[in-house]
């Protein structure tokens, strides 16, 4: 079960309902947290009306601030993704649709990333696309090029 694609997701709960089942004929023990959450609360500010925009931007403002124009995603959005652990652009990217817009990322992946590496608190070339290996920079200009020689 480990390492399925597509249409595993759309396969994954018919696939939980086995694996318990495997699991549960093995001996294993199963047990229900009580603290489990069953529902997931995602802002969609694309989804608000005039007023539940506002009033959002007020408790929030980086909900204030468009991110991805093609998908209307905000700041805000991407940081609360980073918060339940995206932790690189694609995975910004499959927790708020913010670059599977008409430009396909052209114009918002460059700051999704600089809010990941402000999030994260790891430098720009740190951040990856879609995990350990795929940075996005590769590398610094050399100060001497700038004609910053002891910079």
């Amino acid at each position: 079960m480990a390492g399925i694609e597509s249409p595993g997701l759309t396969a994954a709960p018919a696939i939980a309902v086995e694996v318990r089942e495997i699991l549960s004929k093995a001996g294993l023990k199963l047990v229900k947290k009580d603290d489990f959450i069953d529902t997931r609360t995602v802002v969609r500010f694309r989804d608000l009306n005039f007023q539940e925009r506002a009033e959002l931007i007020e408790k929030d403002p980086r909900y204030g601030k468009i991110i991805c124009r093609c998908e209307t995603v905000t700041e805000g959005e991407i940081v609360d993704a980073i918060k339940r652990g995206a932790r690189s652009v694609d995975a910004v990217k499959r927790r708020t649709r913010a670059g599977m817009g008409r430009c396909q990322g052209g114009f918002c992946s460059p700051r999704v990333a600089e809010i990941l590496s402000k999030e994260l608190h790891i430098p720009m070339d740190k951040v990856t696309k879609s995990g350990d290996g795929s940075y996005m920079l590769v590398g610094r200009i050399k100060e001497t090029l700038r004609g910053e020689e002891n910079a």
